[in-house]
């Protein structure tokens, strides 16, 4: 008990020394490296398996939150573009893991989801239960994320820097769709009582899409169970500080897996690894734009800020500043997310059982 108190109150000191230095996800990172890097010295983290499924599971469900009644109505208005980007992602995936593997040595689990266009948190977590190499997949997609956050508003701007803001699509639903009354919204009423429920929901499914046996089961399954209560009900509520509960928890998870043989790892042969991963996702950046203003689906504006390899909310701010299309954007980007942890883990298992 001793020793997971202290790994959470070490989390929480690397969340608030990540908020003051302005890091991306810094509840995630903050934790990670908090935790991990006191591990290294004094080995001492330590959080029980349950931990590690709950926040999952209610990342699992916040991610569910993001898609509604109107995004399902937009989504078939997308659809073009959308697996397009799957598509080009998925290659992109595989390609660069295979790279990353050949190059520096890294297990085909580990390059693979570390190659993975998806939330640190989320693809950090899925690879304790896919056996890969924790600490180098979360530094892979702190990298791209950070490397995303940095440097591809600028990119973005310079390609577009002759293009006219975004029209409006007339035939995307804005604002918010009204849902007829279900007896499940006259029973949960509420902000409290909803999220009571949400929270319940989101662990029952987690722990039994963890005792199924599915790969990235404790998300894939909260995923699902909250998308579908989400669209047909209004009994669902998960505020932004739950969200950043389960980010710390699974920072503090990964940093637990970082012990001093992980330094090992991280040689010249994993610096180019990095190097590439990030160069390839440029590139898709910009084939993927290119493809999409040519065949009419997106601006070009839209599609470079709807591929870029960051999460909903970040590349939506961003998209407000360059005026872009803002519902377009956020619809791909939760799309994406979703995808990242609810197929690719097991096609990625499908192809590592392949290989070997």
């Amino acid at each position: 008990m001793l020793k997971i108190c202290l790994t959470l109150a070490v989390a929480w000191i690397g969340f608030q020394a990540a908020k003051k230095f302005r890091l991306p996800a810094p509840a995630m990172i903050g934790s990670m490296l908090a935790v991990g890097l006191t591990n290294i010295i004094w080995d001492y983290a330590y959080l029980p398996t349950w931990v590690r499924i709950s926040a999952q599971a209610i990342s699992g469900g916040f991610i569910g939150m993001q898609i509604t009644k109107k995004d399902v109505r937009n989504a078939k208005y997308l659809l073009k573009p959308f697996f397009l980007l799957v598509l080009m992602l998925t290659a992109n995936t595989f390609v660069t893991g295979v790279v990353v593997h050949k190059i520096a040595g890294i297990d085909y689990v580990t390059a693979l989801l570390g190659s993975v266009a998806g939330g640190v948190t989320d693809i950090s977590m899925l690879s304790i239960d896919l056996g890969g190499d924790t600490p180098i997949v979360a530094l892979m997609q702190t990298l791209r994320l950070v490397g995303v956050l940095l440097f591809f508003p600028y990119w973005i701007r310079f390609f577009t820097r002759n293009e006219g803001d975004a029209e409006e699509d007339v035939r995307l639903v804005t604002g918010t769709l009204e849902m007829g009354e279900t007896w499940l919204d006259r029973l949960i009423y509420g902000r409290n009582r909803k999220l009571a429920f949400t929270m319940i929901v989101c662990l029952a499914a987690g722990f039994a899409g963890y005792a199924s046996g599915v790969p990235a089961g404790a998300m894939v399954f909260a995923i699902v169970v909250i998308v579908l209560l989400n669209i047909t009900t209004s009994a669902c509520y998960v505020p932004l500080t739950i969200k950043t509960v389960a980010q710390l928890l699974a920072g503090a998870v990964v940093g637990c897996s970082i012990h001093p043989s992980a330094l090992a790892l991280l040689n010249g042969g994993t610096v180019i690894a990095l190097l590439i991963l990030m160069a390839n996702y440029w590139l898709v950046n910009l084939i993927y734009s290119t493809i999409c203003k040519k065949k009419g689906m997106l601006d070009l504006k839209s599609a470079m800020l709807a591929a870029a390899p960051g999460g909903a909310t970040d590349m939506s701010l961003i998209a407000a500043d360059l005026n872009a299309d803002l519902t377009k954007i956020a619809l791909i980007q939760v799309l994406r997310a979703i995808y990242a942890v609810t197929f690719m883990p097991m096609v990625i298992v499908l192809f590592v059982n392949w290989v070997r």
